[in-house]
Protein backbone atom coordinates (compact mmCIF):
# COMPACT_ATOMS: atom_id res chain seq x y z
CA UNK A 1 0.00 0.00 0.00
CA UNK A 2 3.23 2.41 0.66
CA UNK A 3 3.95 2.18 -3.45
CA UNK A 4 0.24 2.89 -4.49
CA UNK A 5 -2.46 4.52 -3.16
CA UNK A 6 -6.11 4.39 -4.71
CA UNK A 7 -6.97 7.36 -6.00
CA UNK A 8 -10.95 7.21 -4.48
CA UNK A 9 -8.87 6.11 -0.59
CA UNK A 10 -8.67 9.62 1.26
CA UNK A 11 -5.86 8.41 3.54
CA UNK A 12 -4.89 4.71 5.01
CA UNK A 13 -3.87 3.84 8.94
CA UNK A 14 -1.18 1.69 9.76
CA UNK A 15 0.42 0.44 12.54
CA UNK A 16 3.84 2.29 13.37
CA UNK A 17 6.35 1.56 16.07
CA UNK A 18 5.96 4.90 17.52
CA UNK A 19 1.78 4.70 16.93
CA UNK A 20 -0.29 5.01 14.01
CA UNK A 21 1.02 6.00 10.40
CA UNK A 22 -1.96 8.03 8.36
CA UNK A 23 -0.63 7.90 5.33
CA UNK A 24 -2.63 10.47 2.76
CA UNK A 25 -3.45 11.01 -0.79
CA UNK A 26 -2.41 13.58 -2.29
CA UNK A 27 -5.45 14.21 -4.68
CA UNK A 28 -8.47 14.52 -2.31
CA UNK A 29 -9.58 17.71 -1.73
CA UNK A 30 -8.61 18.91 2.20
CA UNK A 31 -12.67 19.14 2.97
CA UNK A 32 -13.29 15.39 1.64
CA UNK A 33 -9.99 14.10 3.55
CA UNK A 34 -11.06 15.90 6.92
CA UNK A 35 -14.22 14.48 6.78
CA UNK A 36 -13.34 10.51 6.16
CA UNK A 37 -10.78 11.36 8.64
CA UNK A 38 -13.89 12.03 11.53
CA UNK A 39 -15.95 9.44 10.36
CA UNK A 40 -13.55 7.27 10.72
CA UNK A 41 -12.11 8.17 14.77
CA UNK A 42 -15.43 8.88 15.61
CA UNK A 43 -16.17 5.10 14.65
CA UNK A 44 -13.01 3.75 16.50
CA UNK A 45 -12.29 6.27 18.83
CA UNK A 46 -12.04 3.67 21.43
CA UNK A 47 -9.04 2.48 19.51
CA UNK A 48 -7.69 5.55 19.01
CA UNK A 49 -7.75 7.12 21.82
CA UNK A 50 -4.90 9.20 23.64
CA UNK A 51 -2.72 7.67 20.56
CA UNK A 52 0.19 9.37 19.00
CA UNK A 53 -0.81 9.15 15.12
CA UNK A 54 2.49 10.05 12.74
CA UNK A 55 1.45 12.13 9.39
CA UNK A 56 2.77 11.19 6.19
CA UNK A 57 2.72 13.96 3.46
CA UNK A 58 5.22 12.38 1.31
CA UNK A 59 2.24 11.87 -1.50
CA UNK A 60 0.95 14.98 -0.76
CA UNK A 61 2.06 18.70 -1.34
CA UNK A 62 3.11 20.23 1.98
CA UNK A 63 0.59 22.90 3.52
CA UNK A 64 1.16 24.03 7.05
CA UNK A 65 -2.78 25.40 6.98
CA UNK A 66 -3.52 21.38 6.28
CA UNK A 67 -1.52 20.25 8.96
CA UNK A 68 -2.71 22.76 11.53
CA UNK A 69 -6.38 21.32 10.52
CA UNK A 70 -5.84 17.64 10.25
CA UNK A 71 -3.69 18.44 14.05
CA UNK A 72 -6.72 20.00 15.28
CA UNK A 73 -9.04 18.08 14.58
CA UNK A 74 -7.46 14.29 15.89
CA UNK A 75 -7.06 15.93 18.98
CA UNK A 76 -11.09 16.67 19.02
CA UNK A 77 -12.14 13.99 17.34
CA UNK A 78 -10.28 11.34 19.61
CA UNK A 79 -7.59 12.96 21.79
CA UNK A 80 -4.75 12.19 19.55
CA UNK A 81 -1.49 13.29 19.37
CA UNK A 82 0.22 14.20 15.77
CA UNK A 83 3.96 13.54 17.03
CA UNK A 84 5.68 13.50 13.89
CA UNK A 85 4.79 14.87 9.87
CA UNK A 86 7.18 12.91 7.13
CA UNK A 87 7.90 14.82 3.81
CA UNK A 88 9.64 13.41 0.71
CA UNK A 89 13.09 14.36 0.29
CA UNK A 90 13.23 17.98 -1.67
CA UNK A 91 13.33 20.87 0.06
CA UNK A 92 14.70 19.64 3.28
CA UNK A 93 16.06 22.35 5.00
CA UNK A 94 12.84 24.69 4.59
CA UNK A 95 10.77 21.75 5.95
CA UNK A 96 12.74 21.69 8.98
CA UNK A 97 12.37 25.24 9.88
CA UNK A 98 8.55 24.54 9.27
CA UNK A 99 8.56 21.84 11.63
CA UNK A 100 9.78 23.74 14.59
CA UNK A 101 7.07 26.24 14.04
CA UNK A 102 4.22 23.98 13.69
CA UNK A 103 5.85 22.27 16.77
CA UNK A 104 6.04 18.77 15.44
CA UNK A 105 9.08 16.83 14.64
CA UNK A 106 9.21 16.88 10.78
CA UNK A 107 11.36 13.88 9.08
CA UNK A 108 12.61 13.48 5.63
CA UNK A 109 12.48 10.23 3.06
CA UNK A 110 15.79 8.53 2.38
CA UNK A 111 17.24 9.77 6.05
CA UNK A 112 18.57 7.11 8.18
CA UNK A 113 17.77 8.91 11.51
CA UNK A 114 14.70 10.52 11.78
CA UNK A 115 15.73 12.59 14.26
CA UNK A 116 18.34 14.18 11.70
CA UNK A 117 15.10 15.52 10.06
CA UNK A 118 14.29 17.29 13.55
CA UNK A 119 14.95 21.03 13.84
CA UNK A 120 18.35 21.42 13.22
CA UNK A 121 20.87 21.75 16.56
CA UNK A 122 23.56 24.56 16.39
CA UNK A 123 27.19 22.85 16.68
CA UNK A 124 29.06 23.05 20.32
CA UNK A 125 29.95 26.92 20.58
CA UNK A 126 27.35 28.65 17.78
CA UNK A 127 24.96 30.67 18.45
CA UNK A 128 20.97 29.55 17.95
CA UNK A 129 18.54 30.70 15.77
CA UNK A 130 17.02 34.17 16.81
CA UNK A 131 13.14 33.31 16.61
CA UNK A 132 11.11 36.51 16.29
CA UNK A 133 7.40 35.54 17.09
CA UNK A 134 5.57 38.98 15.65
CA UNK A 135 5.40 40.51 12.07
CA UNK A 136 8.05 43.30 11.93
CA UNK A 137 6.86 46.49 11.55
CA UNK A 138 8.32 49.74 9.90
CA UNK A 139 11.21 51.31 11.96
CA UNK A 140 12.08 47.53 13.28
CA UNK A 141 15.58 46.73 12.76
CA UNK A 142 16.55 42.78 14.27
CA UNK A 143 20.30 41.30 13.79
CA UNK A 144 20.70 37.75 14.58
CA UNK A 145 24.55 36.36 14.75
CA UNK A 146 23.14 33.15 13.49
CA UNK A 147 19.61 32.19 11.77
CA UNK A 148 17.11 34.21 11.94
CA UNK A 149 13.32 33.41 11.82
CA UNK A 150 10.33 35.77 11.70
CA UNK A 151 6.97 34.21 12.31
CA UNK A 152 5.18 36.67 10.54
CA UNK A 153 5.25 39.40 8.04
CA UNK A 154 8.26 42.15 7.48
CA UNK A 155 6.73 45.34 6.64
CA UNK A 156 8.51 47.84 4.34
CA UNK A 157 10.35 50.20 6.92
CA UNK A 158 11.25 47.30 8.72
CA UNK A 159 14.99 45.58 8.78
CA UNK A 160 16.33 41.97 9.38
CA UNK A 161 20.06 40.99 9.55
CA UNK A 162 21.30 37.20 10.00
CA UNK A 163 24.63 35.89 10.20
CA UNK A 164 23.21 33.21 8.11
CA UNK A 165 19.79 32.21 6.67
CA UNK A 166 16.73 34.24 7.13
CA UNK A 167 13.44 32.38 7.38
CA UNK A 168 10.25 34.53 7.28
CA UNK A 169 7.11 32.66 7.79
CA UNK A 170 4.91 35.42 5.74
CA UNK A 171 5.34 37.88 3.32
CA UNK A 172 9.06 40.15 3.12
CA UNK A 173 8.01 43.38 2.22
CA UNK A 174 11.00 44.93 3.68
CA UNK A 175 15.17 45.19 3.61
CA UNK A 176 16.63 41.70 4.47
CA UNK A 177 20.53 41.14 4.63
CA UNK A 178 21.18 37.45 5.30
CA UNK A 179 24.87 36.16 5.26
CA UNK A 180 25.97 39.53 6.88
CA UNK A 181 29.91 37.86 7.77
CA UNK A 182 30.37 37.37 4.14
CA UNK A 183 28.64 33.75 3.79
CA UNK A 184 27.13 33.74 0.15
CA UNK A 185 25.85 30.49 0.65
CA UNK A 186 23.12 32.08 2.68
CA UNK A 187 19.37 31.97 1.78
CA UNK A 188 16.33 34.04 2.52
CA UNK A 189 13.14 32.08 2.76
CA UNK A 190 10.01 33.33 2.66
CA UNK A 191 6.26 32.72 1.80
CA UNK A 192 6.31 35.42 -0.50
CA UNK A 193 8.94 38.03 -0.77
CA UNK A 194 8.23 41.63 -2.27
CA UNK A 195 10.95 43.17 -0.81
CA UNK A 196 12.34 47.04 -0.67
CA UNK A 197 16.09 45.08 -0.93
CA UNK A 198 17.66 42.27 -0.68
CA UNK A 199 21.11 41.50 0.17
CA UNK A 200 23.08 38.57 0.92
CA UNK A 201 27.08 38.67 1.89
CA UNK A 202 28.37 41.47 -0.56
CA UNK A 203 25.52 40.91 -3.32
CA UNK A 204 22.93 43.07 -3.60
CA UNK A 205 19.60 43.26 -5.41
CA UNK A 206 16.39 45.09 -5.91
CA UNK A 207 12.76 44.46 -6.50
CA UNK A 208 11.41 44.21 -10.34
CA UNK A 209 9.04 47.03 -11.25
CA UNK A 210 5.19 45.56 -10.82
CA UNK A 211 3.55 42.90 -9.28
CA UNK A 212 4.59 38.83 -9.44
CA UNK A 213 2.70 36.18 -9.37
CA UNK A 214 2.21 34.25 -5.44
CA UNK A 215 4.39 30.87 -5.03
CA UNK A 216 2.04 28.01 -4.48
CA UNK A 217 4.27 27.69 -1.17
CA UNK A 218 7.55 29.43 -0.35
CA UNK A 219 10.05 31.60 -2.22
CA UNK A 220 14.04 31.48 -1.91
CA UNK A 221 16.37 33.65 -2.68
CA UNK A 222 20.10 32.92 -3.02
CA UNK A 223 23.25 34.04 -5.09
CA UNK A 224 23.65 32.52 -7.96
CA UNK A 225 27.06 33.59 -9.72
CA UNK A 226 27.06 37.30 -8.68
CA UNK A 227 23.40 38.01 -8.94
CA UNK A 228 20.53 37.20 -6.14
CA UNK A 229 17.98 34.31 -7.93
CA UNK A 230 14.71 34.26 -6.08
CA UNK A 231 12.70 30.78 -7.19
CA UNK A 232 9.29 30.04 -6.65
CA UNK A 233 7.69 26.66 -5.11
Amino acid sequence: MLGRMRDTLPFVIKADREGFLLIVNGEIPLPDLLEALRTKLEESKAFFQNSRMILDLRRRTFDPDEIHAVRALLEQAAGVELAEVRLGSSNGAFFRWAGAVLGVKVSLEGERERAAAAPQEPPPGAEPPLVVRQTCRSGTRIESPAELVILGDVNPGAEIIAAGDIVVFGTLRGVAHAGAEGDRSAKIWALHIEPQQLRIADVVALPPRGRKPKPKRYEVAEVKGDLIQVVSY
